[in-house]
Protein backbone atom coordinates (compact mmCIF):
# COMPACT_ATOMS: atom_id res chain seq x y z
CA UNK A 1 0.00 0.00 0.00
CA UNK A 2 2.63 2.40 1.08
CA UNK A 3 4.66 1.75 -2.62
CA UNK A 4 1.13 2.34 -4.44
CA UNK A 5 0.80 5.69 -2.09
CA UNK A 6 4.38 7.04 -2.42
CA UNK A 7 3.90 6.14 -6.79
CA UNK A 8 0.03 8.48 -6.77
CA UNK A 9 1.67 10.91 -5.00
CA UNK A 10 4.39 11.03 -7.34
CA UNK A 11 2.60 11.31 -10.22
CA UNK A 12 0.05 13.75 -8.71
CA UNK A 13 3.13 15.91 -7.96
CA UNK A 14 4.05 15.44 -11.91
CA UNK A 15 1.07 16.78 -13.38
CA UNK A 16 0.84 19.35 -10.93
CA UNK A 17 4.65 20.46 -11.79
CA UNK A 18 3.79 20.16 -16.09
CA UNK A 19 0.42 22.41 -15.00
CA UNK A 20 2.13 25.31 -13.24
CA UNK A 21 5.15 25.25 -15.64
CA UNK A 22 2.88 25.31 -18.22
CA UNK A 23 1.14 28.42 -16.34
CA UNK A 24 4.30 30.26 -15.95
CA UNK A 25 5.87 29.61 -19.04
CA UNK A 26 2.65 31.13 -21.21
CA UNK A 27 2.13 34.38 -18.82
CA UNK A 28 5.82 35.36 -19.42
CA UNK A 29 5.43 34.39 -23.04
CA UNK A 30 2.49 36.31 -22.74
CA UNK A 31 4.64 39.47 -21.98
CA UNK A 32 6.62 39.19 -25.37
CA UNK A 33 9.52 37.32 -24.20
CA UNK A 34 11.32 34.38 -26.52
CA UNK A 35 10.12 31.21 -25.17
CA UNK A 36 13.75 30.15 -25.64
CA UNK A 37 14.79 32.58 -22.70
CA UNK A 38 11.26 31.99 -20.71
CA UNK A 39 12.00 28.04 -20.86
CA UNK A 40 14.57 27.82 -18.15
CA UNK A 41 13.60 30.56 -15.63
CA UNK A 42 9.63 29.12 -15.87
CA UNK A 43 10.80 25.49 -15.06
CA UNK A 44 13.12 25.84 -12.29
CA UNK A 45 10.36 28.23 -10.81
CA UNK A 46 7.55 25.68 -11.05
CA UNK A 47 10.41 23.23 -9.28
CA UNK A 48 10.31 26.37 -6.47
CA UNK A 49 6.69 26.24 -6.78
CA UNK A 50 5.99 22.80 -6.13
CA UNK A 51 8.78 21.98 -3.34
CA UNK A 52 7.46 24.82 -1.17
CA UNK A 53 3.69 23.37 -1.28
CA UNK A 54 5.40 20.06 0.04
CA UNK A 55 8.01 21.86 2.46
CA UNK A 56 4.72 23.79 4.09
CA UNK A 57 2.41 20.79 3.81
CA UNK A 58 5.10 19.07 5.55
CA UNK A 59 5.77 21.54 8.51
CA UNK A 60 2.38 21.87 9.20
CA UNK A 61 1.78 17.49 9.77
CA UNK A 62 5.61 18.10 11.93
CA UNK A 63 3.61 20.26 13.87
CA UNK A 64 0.96 17.56 15.05
CA UNK A 65 3.89 14.78 15.70
CA UNK A 66 4.48 13.76 19.36
CA UNK A 67 6.85 10.81 19.09
CA UNK A 68 10.30 10.64 18.23
CA UNK A 69 10.09 8.14 15.41
CA UNK A 70 7.71 10.38 13.50
CA UNK A 71 9.43 13.40 14.49
CA UNK A 72 12.47 11.93 13.08
CA UNK A 73 11.32 10.91 9.87
CA UNK A 74 9.10 13.97 8.99
CA UNK A 75 12.64 15.95 9.34
CA UNK A 76 14.12 13.59 7.35
CA UNK A 77 11.38 14.39 4.82
CA UNK A 78 11.63 18.41 5.09
CA UNK A 79 15.33 17.75 4.76
CA UNK A 80 14.87 16.22 1.02
CA UNK A 81 12.46 18.55 0.20
CA UNK A 82 14.46 21.53 1.32
CA UNK A 83 17.71 20.08 -0.53
CA UNK A 84 15.93 20.03 -4.06
CA UNK A 85 14.32 23.55 -3.09
CA UNK A 86 17.66 25.17 -3.21
CA UNK A 87 18.70 23.28 -5.73
CA UNK A 88 16.17 24.42 -8.10
CA UNK A 89 16.17 28.00 -6.02
CA UNK A 90 20.12 28.35 -7.51
CA UNK A 91 18.95 27.18 -11.31
CA UNK A 92 16.33 29.80 -11.14
CA UNK A 93 18.46 32.59 -9.74
CA UNK A 94 21.27 32.15 -12.57
CA UNK A 95 19.00 32.37 -14.90
CA UNK A 96 16.56 35.42 -13.27
CA UNK A 97 18.61 38.27 -14.24
CA UNK A 98 18.65 37.53 -18.11
CA UNK A 99 14.88 37.06 -17.97
CA UNK A 100 14.56 40.27 -16.14
CA UNK A 101 16.87 41.87 -18.85
CA UNK A 102 14.54 40.95 -21.61
CA UNK A 103 11.06 42.71 -19.50
CA UNK A 104 13.37 45.71 -19.12
CA UNK A 105 13.82 45.93 -22.59
CA UNK A 106 10.34 46.08 -22.98
CA UNK A 107 9.37 48.81 -20.58
CA UNK A 108 12.11 51.01 -21.00
CA UNK A 109 10.43 51.46 -24.41
CA UNK A 110 7.94 52.97 -22.63
CA UNK A 111 9.16 55.61 -20.51
CA UNK A 112 9.58 59.53 -22.00
CA UNK A 113 6.29 59.29 -23.72
CA UNK A 114 3.78 60.25 -21.04
CA UNK A 115 3.62 56.62 -19.72
CA UNK A 116 5.37 56.96 -16.16
CA UNK A 117 3.07 59.93 -15.24
CA UNK A 118 -0.04 58.32 -16.16
CA UNK A 119 1.43 54.84 -14.17
CA UNK A 120 1.92 56.78 -11.30
CA UNK A 121 -1.57 57.78 -11.24
CA UNK A 122 -3.25 54.53 -11.90
CA UNK A 123 -0.84 53.30 -9.42
CA UNK A 124 -2.34 56.09 -6.96
CA UNK A 125 -6.18 55.24 -7.54
CA UNK A 126 -5.16 51.60 -7.29
CA UNK A 127 -3.55 52.51 -3.58
CA UNK A 128 -6.37 54.59 -2.66
CA UNK A 129 -9.55 51.88 -3.61
CA UNK A 130 -7.19 49.16 -1.99
CA UNK A 131 -6.69 50.95 1.34
CA UNK A 132 -10.89 51.70 1.18
CA UNK A 133 -11.45 47.85 0.82
CA UNK A 134 -9.33 46.44 4.27
CA UNK A 135 -8.97 49.44 7.09
CA UNK A 136 -5.56 49.39 8.97
CA UNK A 137 -7.35 47.62 11.73
CA UNK A 138 -8.45 44.50 9.92
CA UNK A 139 -4.95 44.16 8.59
CA UNK A 140 -3.53 44.38 11.99
CA UNK A 141 -5.68 42.09 13.44
CA UNK A 142 -4.72 39.64 10.82
CA UNK A 143 -1.53 39.99 11.11
CA UNK A 144 -1.64 39.55 15.19
CA UNK A 145 -3.10 36.28 14.66
CA UNK A 146 -0.81 34.72 12.03
CA UNK A 147 2.26 36.01 14.80
CA UNK A 148 0.04 34.11 17.66
CA UNK A 149 0.00 31.01 15.99
CA UNK A 150 3.48 31.08 14.83
CA UNK A 151 4.78 31.67 18.21
CA UNK A 152 2.05 28.95 19.19
CA UNK A 153 3.54 26.47 17.22
CA UNK A 154 6.86 27.47 17.82
CA UNK A 155 6.82 27.07 21.54
CA UNK A 156 5.02 23.50 20.90
CA UNK A 157 7.82 22.51 18.86
CA UNK A 158 10.57 23.68 20.76
CA UNK A 159 9.22 21.83 24.15
CA UNK A 160 8.40 19.00 22.15
CA UNK A 161 12.38 18.34 20.82
CA UNK A 162 13.46 19.38 24.05
CA UNK A 163 11.84 16.57 25.91
CA UNK A 164 13.19 14.13 23.48
CA UNK A 165 16.68 14.89 24.60
CA UNK A 166 17.53 17.77 21.78
CA UNK A 167 19.24 21.27 23.73
CA UNK A 168 17.47 24.32 24.26
CA UNK A 169 19.61 26.07 21.91
CA UNK A 170 19.46 23.64 19.18
CA UNK A 171 15.54 23.54 19.05
CA UNK A 172 15.33 27.15 18.88
CA UNK A 173 17.58 27.42 16.03
CA UNK A 174 15.80 24.71 14.28
CA UNK A 175 12.18 25.99 14.95
CA UNK A 176 13.36 29.74 14.09
CA UNK A 177 14.93 28.62 10.83
CA UNK A 178 11.71 26.07 10.31
CA UNK A 179 9.20 28.85 10.69
CA UNK A 180 11.39 31.48 8.21
CA UNK A 181 11.06 29.81 5.70
CA UNK A 182 7.91 28.05 5.95
CA UNK A 183 7.09 31.96 5.80
CA UNK A 184 9.27 32.45 2.51
CA UNK A 185 8.05 29.47 1.59
CA UNK A 186 4.02 30.53 1.64
CA UNK A 187 4.96 33.69 0.29
CA UNK A 188 6.71 32.20 -2.93
CA UNK A 189 3.30 30.31 -3.33
CA UNK A 190 1.54 33.02 -2.95
CA UNK A 191 3.17 35.20 -5.66
CA UNK A 192 3.19 32.28 -7.76
CA UNK A 193 -0.49 31.77 -7.92
CA UNK A 194 -0.94 35.65 -8.34
CA UNK A 195 1.17 35.54 -11.27
CA UNK A 196 -0.85 32.70 -13.28
CA UNK A 197 -4.32 33.96 -12.25
CA UNK A 198 -3.75 37.73 -14.04
CA UNK A 199 -6.10 38.60 -16.35
CA UNK A 200 -4.60 42.40 -17.13
CA UNK A 201 -3.77 43.65 -20.97
CA UNK A 202 -0.57 43.59 -22.10
CA UNK A 203 0.92 46.74 -20.73
CA UNK A 204 -0.33 46.21 -17.29
CA UNK A 205 0.46 42.51 -17.39
CA UNK A 206 4.20 43.04 -18.04
CA UNK A 207 4.46 45.75 -15.36
CA UNK A 208 2.19 43.05 -12.74
CA UNK A 209 4.79 40.34 -13.60
CA UNK A 210 7.90 42.36 -13.30
CA UNK A 211 7.25 43.36 -9.58
CA UNK A 212 6.31 39.87 -8.76
CA UNK A 213 9.39 38.37 -10.42
CA UNK A 214 11.06 41.38 -8.34
CA UNK A 215 8.58 40.42 -4.84
CA UNK A 216 10.09 36.89 -5.82
CA UNK A 217 14.13 37.72 -6.12
CA UNK A 218 14.25 39.45 -3.27
CA UNK A 219 14.23 36.89 -0.18
CA UNK A 220 15.17 34.03 -3.13
CA UNK A 221 17.93 35.47 -5.87
CA UNK A 222 19.24 38.72 -3.38
CA UNK A 223 19.38 42.29 -4.03
CA UNK A 224 22.78 41.17 -6.25
CA UNK A 225 24.62 38.42 -7.88
CA UNK A 226 26.49 36.34 -4.76
CA UNK A 227 24.44 37.73 -2.14
CA UNK A 228 23.03 35.37 0.27
CA UNK A 229 19.26 36.04 -0.12
CA UNK A 230 17.00 35.81 3.27
CA UNK A 231 15.53 32.00 1.91
CA UNK A 232 18.89 30.52 1.34
CA UNK A 233 20.42 31.64 4.46
CA UNK A 234 17.74 29.77 6.63
CA UNK A 235 17.56 26.84 4.10
CA UNK A 236 21.04 26.49 4.66
CA UNK A 237 24.72 26.27 2.71
CA UNK A 238 27.20 23.38 3.25
CA UNK A 239 30.23 21.86 1.45
CA UNK A 240 30.96 17.61 2.93
CA UNK A 241 32.66 18.61 5.62
CA UNK A 242 31.47 21.95 7.12
CA UNK A 243 28.60 24.46 6.99
CA UNK A 244 28.99 27.91 5.97
CA UNK A 245 25.72 28.68 7.48
CA UNK A 246 23.64 26.27 9.55
CA UNK A 247 19.76 27.59 8.24
CA UNK A 248 17.15 24.56 8.22
CA UNK A 249 19.46 21.67 7.00
CA UNK A 250 22.20 22.34 9.57
CA UNK A 251 20.43 22.38 12.61
CA UNK A 252 17.84 19.67 11.41
CA UNK A 253 20.86 17.54 11.19
CA UNK A 254 21.86 18.62 14.67
CA UNK A 255 18.46 17.43 15.74
CA UNK A 256 18.83 13.89 14.31
CA UNK A 257 21.63 13.30 16.00
CA UNK A 258 20.58 14.18 19.37
CA UNK A 259 17.39 12.13 18.60
CA UNK A 260 19.28 9.67 17.82
CA UNK A 261 21.85 9.37 20.68
CA UNK A 262 18.84 10.59 23.27
CA UNK A 263 15.90 7.72 22.36
CA UNK A 264 16.40 4.31 22.39
CA UNK A 265 15.39 2.22 18.78
CA UNK A 266 15.23 5.40 16.75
Amino acid sequence: MDKNRDLLDSINRENGLTRINRAIYQKLVDCGIPGIIVAKPAYNLAQMYVQSLDFVAKTNEFSKLTDAPSIAEKVLEMRESVKVLRHFTGQFGRSYYVLMDRLSMITGNWYGEGYEEALDEAVNKFEEILSNLASEDLRDRMQDEIRSHNRQQHGNIVRRLISKGCPEDVSNHFADNLFELKLEAANLISLVDKMVSLTDDFENLILEIEQILVDISIPWVGFSPGETAHALWHMGDHDEDNFFFMGFLGWSLAVLENLQENVEDL
